[in-house]
C-alpha cells in the first residue's frame, strides 16, 4: 500500500463509517447512538491538530528566518515542535479508541431491531477508520521529523528511527485507549493533574487491574504495529 492508497482508504472508511451510523436510525427507526458520533469526531482531532501545528510551525520558521539569528530560529522551531508533539500525543489515542466500538454496546439499547449484520459492518468500518486514522497521524509525524531534521538522504539508520517512533507512538495510543476505556479518561483530563492521578491510583488499587492493563497495552501495541507494517508504511521512506 502506497501513500495515495492509505489516504484513499482513510477517506473512504471515514465516510462509510459515518454514513452507516447516520443511516441506521433512518433505516430501522431506532435512536441515533450519539456517543459513536462523538467518538468519531474525536478520532479526527489528532489530524486537525497536526494540520494546525504544521501551519504554525511553518509560520514560526518564516518569522524566525527574518530575525537573521540562527539561534532564535532554532529555539522557536524546537519550542513549537515540542509543544505540538505533546498536543498530538495526548489527542492521538482518540483515533485508536474507535477499535473499542467492536463491543457493540449500542445493540443493548435497540435490542434486535437492527440486524446484526448491519452493526457488524458498521462497527468494523468504525474500528478500521480508527486504525487508519492512527496510521496516517503517525506518518504525518514522521514526515514532520524528516522536514525538521532535513537529511540529505534517508538511510537504514533513519528506518530504525521510524520503526522506533511508530512503536513509541503506538504504545502511547494503546495506553491512552486503555485509560479511556477502563477509567473513562479524556485527553483533556490531564489538565487536572491532582484529579487525574487520584483516579489513576484508585483504579489500580483494584485486584487484577495491573495485569489487565499490561496485557491490554501489549496486545494493542502489537496489533497497531502489525497494521503499521501491513500498510507498508516502513517502506514509504525508502
Amino acid at each position: 500500500m502506497g501513500v495515495s492508497s492509505l489516504i484513499l482508504s482513510v477517506v473512504l472508511l471515514n465516510i462509510f463509517a459515518y454514513t452507516t451510523i447516520k443511516l441506521r436510525p433512518r433505516i430501522y427507526g431506532v435512536s441515533l447512538f450519539k456517543p459513536m458520533i462523538w467518538n468519531f469526531k474525536l478520532s479526527l482531532l489528532p489530524f486537525a491538530i497536526l494540520v494546525v501545528d504544521t501551519i504554525i510551525f511553518l509560520l514560526v520558521a518564516i518569522i524566525a528566518s527574518y530575525s537573521g539569528i540562527a539561534f532564535i530560529r532554532y529555539a522557536l522551531e524546537c519550542s513549537q515542535s515540542n509543544h505540538g508533539f505533546v498536543r498530538v500525543a495526548l489527542a492521538l489515542p482518540n483515533s485508536g479508541y474507535l477499535i473499542t466500538e467492536l463491543n457493540l454496546t449500542h445493540r443493548d439499547i435497540d435490542g434486535d431491531k437492527v440486524p446484526i449484520w448491519y452493526d457488524i459492518i458498521s462497527v468494523m468500518a468504525f474500528a478500521m477508520s480508527g486504525i487508519v486514522n492512527t496510521l496516517v497521524n503517525i506518518v504525518m509525524i514522521q514526515v514532520m521529523i524528516l522536514v525538521f531534521y532535513d537529511p540529505s538522504t534517508v538511510t537504514k539508520a533513519h528506518q530504525s528511527i521510524f520503526m522506533l517512533t511508530a512503536l513509541v507512538l503506538n504504545l502511547l495510543v494503546a495506553i491512552g485507549v486503555y485509560l479511556g476505556r477502563s477509567i473513562r479518561f479524556n485527553s483533556w483530563d490531564v489538565i487536572h493533574i491532582k484529579s487525574f492521578f487520584t483516579k489513576l491510583k484508585n483504579h489500580f488499587k483494584q485486584p487484577g487491574e495491573w495485569k489487565n492493563c499490561i496485557l491490554f497495552v501489549v496486545f494493542h501495541t502489537l496489533f497497531f504495529m502489525i497494521m503499521y507494517v501491513l500498510a507498508g508504511i516502513p517502506f514509504f521512506f525508502k
